[in-house]
């Protein structure tokens, strides 16, 4: 029997805040914001400041894959298929841990002491963009602009990402501020590929008519697309994503690949997302 961790897949996820939970729910506890106080004058008193415990919580899935390989297949093939079995079920599960980070970018929170308070993403302080004339240099100005106005990144760098499908790469790759060097003597275009632009990374999600499931959303036309900072988002996992190769004695020549895996994930502030809506097709 082998066991190993596996990589997150996203490289903006592994910055994002993680817990381990334990049972059915747990919750997120962050800070909001304080600011200092001037003192005027000598032994004057003490005054505290409030200081907001953003409470939410996080409702823990499980996923697994589990798949036998027969040993007539491992004869049939010229490589071990043990490691592209085990690649082909952490891409699944990979894919899983994008879907449940990105479903909860939107999604109602519960809050409180109790975490029995509901709060929606546009009554959480979140953002919504509205690029389904196309998503263009000016769409991505803006949102820079409300990262800025709502005092992200502002104190200390912070990682911001955007989460796109084709259609919406092949615009900027048509937008001349983000890949021509008139206007930038750093390469945005990296071999050939929009990797960055105005400081924003690119994740890439699959979004064809042939996607049945796609990550981001499609309602009507409409793709929900996303504008992130690396602090928007902390999943709560109650042990290690793992993968286990092990006989099957019970089976004649067969071995068992399996993962299990259990997450859940929550918006940390609605400050810290920005939902971009674009035209699917």
């Amino acid at each position: 029997m082998v066991g190993f961790p596996l990589r997150v897949p996203l490289t903006v996820l592994e910055e994002i805040r993680r817990k381990v939970i334990a049972g059915e729910t747990f919750a997120y506890d962050g800070l909001g914001a304080i600011e200092a106080t001037q003192i005027i004058g000598r032994q004057q008193p003490v005054v505290f400041q409030d200081i907001n415990h953003l409470r939410r919580k996080i409702a823990r899935q499980r996923f697994a894959i589990t798949l036998p390989i027969d040993a007539a297949d491992v004869r049939g093939m010229l490589l071990n298929p043990q490691g592209e079995y085990a690649q082909a079920c952490a891409r699944a599960m990979e894919r899983v841990f994008d879907r449940i980070v990105v479903s909860c970018l939107f999604a109602s929170v519960s809050t409180g002491r109790d975490m029995s308070t509901t709060v929606t993403f546009a009554n959480d302080g979140g953002f919504t963009v509205t690029a389904t004339a196309g998503l263009t240099y000016a769409k991505i100005l803006t949102i820079n602009q409300n990262f800025i106005d709502a005092d992200v990144g502002n104190d200390m760098p912070e990682k911001i990402v955007m989460g796109i499908a084709g259609n919406e790469y092949t615009s900027l790759m048509q937008e001349v501020e983000l890949i021509s060097r008139d206007f930038s003597q750093q390469y945005a275009v990296d071999k050939g590929r929009l990797v960055n632009l105005v400081g924003i990374d690119l994740v890439q999600f699959a979004g064809g008519s042939t996607i049945g499931n796609p990550i981001l959303a499609v309602a009507s036309a409409v793709r929900a697309c996303f504008a992130m900072s690396s602090r928007a988002v902390c999943v709560g996992m109650s042990k290690e994503m793992s993968l286990k190769v092990e006989p099957r004695p019970d089976l004649i020549e067969t071995t068992q690949v399996q993962i299990v895996f259990d997450l859940g994930a929550v918006r940390t502030e609605g400050v810290l997302v920005q939902k971009v809506n674009t035209t699917s097709s």
